[in-house]
């Protein structure tokens, strides 16, 4: 019967029944507490009405009776009466006072009618109003007069005042006193029967709840071990067992959740054998398809199925894609690198026979000039030889003219050539970084593979044995991707090395350029130099007068142009060694060109990627 009733239902019966009896409980304690808390204030204000009743009669005595008699015999002086009586009535009326206070708040009027509470006020009245009449006459002077009042009112009035009050202070406290014992025998007797039933409540809530407790555990405790023993046989292996549990409850409904979730992970269990068979396939594949990638097979794809391994299968399609076209874009500046170093060695090489022609010019030059001035030596020693001379040093000074206006021309040549040259490796400087950062993209790739290698390491530890293929070819694209980086390292070795080389071959070239310049510069100067040096023969023949201060000059002229002629020569030299070092840079630079070619000619490219790579190229 019960296990047609929610567990819910039941445990909030076991909590109700258990609060109902509490409740009980509770309020026959409350009520026993209530009445003894009201009988207790009862005789708490009849214990009070009695002390301050007491206090009063005490008063009185004091206050009253002992003042005046010891007024009247002289312990008290006159002069001090009036004081001493003030403060008598003052007290006698704030004790009187909180009397009043406690009767209003503690006696019922039945109870105040029963005390006589009126009575007592009356006799009060009586006694303080004439206790106030007597107190004016402390306030005169000491006479007889005054002594006879205060003798006549103590004979007849002082005694009958003071026991008329006393004595119903007295009755008053005797009936207290009685009331207060009747009211407390009373309280003793209704606390033991509230006793009574506080017991019998309390055990027959125990009782109740035991018996309700004991039921509702029986109908959750079988369904429950019948729930255990179906899991401990589904633990050893028995995936047929199954919950038989009776009832519309919450075990009944988890009992048959229980059983369908079991007929669900048969279904399950089968699908994902299949499933898992599927996958080993596609991973064997993409396994065949890594092993040639690790082959330095970069034309081989893996075929990309709707399974784990797609995304995986498309991303190594996609690093094997990438990794090709920059291998050959590699390929083809290393290509590009040869050609032009090439092509700079032949302009060097054309540059190298310029300067040689030009220093033997130069040389020439030198001579030339050396023979000018041993001839305008010989114009200054013999005066009458000026005339023969002067025609030698026309025609030997528009000789020396051409010699060096060719000169010139061959300088001019030799600058255009550096220039060109130096304008050529710069490109290869140029193309040079752009192999740099091809092997960036290299790098990067093979970062993104590492990540993608470990991700699936990840995944193919989280699939557990289904994922030992999986994880086999992660380590294959992990071991492809370190060889991938192993390579741009090497690559990027080669690189920095062409770099250097350029950059130390464009130092040279621009100090060829400088140093061509400088001897251009020169070989002007010497140009005019012989310009102003035929002008100045051609006034020797014209006016012989003149021709010692005019041979002096030229041999000053001459002796400066021997020295340019000299420092000509000396640049043209300078030239020509640096030309021949920029030859073995450039022969170098050629060298590792090759080298890099050969490092990527290791892998075996997609030559349909190559093709497309050539004429994007081609049309940028």
């Amino acid at each position: 019967m019960l296990n047609k009733i929610s567990i819910n239902s039941r445990m909030l019966t076991l909590i109700i029944i258990p609060a109902i009896v509490l409740l009980i409980i509770g309020y026959v304690s409350y009520a026993a507490i209530t009445e003894n808390k009201a009988t207790s204030q009862t005789i708490l204000g009849h214990t009070k009405t009695l002390i301050h009743a007491q206090i009063i009669g005490q008063k009185v005595n004091e206050e009253y009776f002992d003042l005046l008699s010891n007024i009247n015999s002289g312990n008290v002086a006159w002069k001090t009466a009036y004081l001493a009586t003030k403060k008598a009535i003052d007290d006698i009326e704030v004790v009187h006072k909180l009397f009043d206070e406690e009767v209003n708040q503690y006696l019922s009027p039945e109870e105040k009618e029963y005390f006589e509470i009126n009575q007592l006020s009356e006799r009060y009245n009586l006694f303080i109003n004439s206790y106030k009449t007597l107190q004016p006459i402390f306030s005169e002077r000491e006479t007889k007069e005054n002594r006879e009042i205060l003798s006549t009112y103590i004979q007849e009035e002082m005694h009958t005042l003071s026991n008329l009050l006393v004595s119903r202070l007295n009755e008053l406290a005797n009936r207290n006193m009685t009331s207060a014992n009747e009211k407390t025998e009373a309280s003793i007797k209704d606390a033991d029967v509230w006793i009574t039933i506080f017991l019998a409540a309390i055990f027959s809530g125990i009782l109740i709840s035991l018996v309700l407790g004991k039921v509702i555990l029986s109908s959750i405790s079988v369904p429950t071990r019948k729930l255990t023993n179906v899991v401990h046989r589904l633990s050893k292996g028995e995936f047929d067992a199954r919950a038989d549990i009776k009832g519309s409850d919450e075990f009944a409904e988890l009992g048959e959740a229980l059983n369908t979730l079991l007929d669900d992970r048969a279904i399950t269990l089968s699908k994902t054998e299949d499933e898992h068979q599927e996958l080993n396939q596609s991973v064997f594949k993409l396994l065949k398809a890594v092993a040639e990638l690790s082959e330095r097979n970069l034309t081989v794809r893996a075929a990309v199925t709707e399974d784990a391994t797609g995304p995986v299968a498309d991303a190594l399609n996609l690093l094997a894609e990438e990794t090709s076209a920059t291998l050959i874009q590699v390929r083809n500046v290393a290509s590009e690198v040869n050609e032009t170093s090439k092509k700079v060695n032949t302009h060097l090489m054309t540059v190298n026979k310029l300067a040689m022609k030009e220093r033997e010019q130069a040389v020439e030059t030198a001579e030339q000039v050396d023979d000018m001035l041993i001839r305008l030596d010989g114009i200054a020693n013999s005066a009458a030889e000026t005339n023969i001379m002067a025609g030698n040093t026309v025609a030997s000074t528009n000789k020396a003219h051409k010699s060096v206006t060719q000169t010139l021309t061959g300088m001019s040549e030799i600058r255009d050539t550096v220039q060109e040259t130096g304008k050529r490796i710069k490109q290869l400087g140029e193309r040079s970084q752009e192999i740099s950062h091809v092997i960036d993209i290299i790098n990067t790739i093979a970062e993104r593979t590492t990540v993608l290698a470990l991700n699936a390491s990840m995944q193919a530890a989280t699939a557990g044995d289904a994922g030992r293929g999986f994880s086999v070819i992660a380590e294959e694209i992990q071991r492809l991707s370190e060889s991938s980086r192993e390579s741009t390292s090497q690559i990027a070795t080669l690189v920095r090395n062409i770099q250097q080389e350029t950059n130390t071959t464009i130092a040279t070239m621009d100090k060829t350029i400088e140093q061509v310049i400088d001897g251009s510069t020169r070989a002007e100067d010497a140009a005019i130099q012989m310009k102003e040096v035929l002008e100045t023969t051609s006034q020797l023949v014209e006016s012989v007068d003149k021709i010692a201060l005019v041979s002096r000059e030229q041999v000053g002229i001459s002796e400066g142009l021997k020295h340019k002629a000299q420092s000509i020569l000396k640049s043209t030299q300078s030239t020509g060694q640096e030309l021949l070092s920029l030859t073995g840079l450039s022969r170098n630079m050629g060298d590792y060109a090759q080298q890099l070619v050969h490092s990527v000619n290791v892998f075996k490219l997609d030559e349909k990627n190559e093709k497309n790579i050539a004429k994007s190229e081609a049309e940028t």
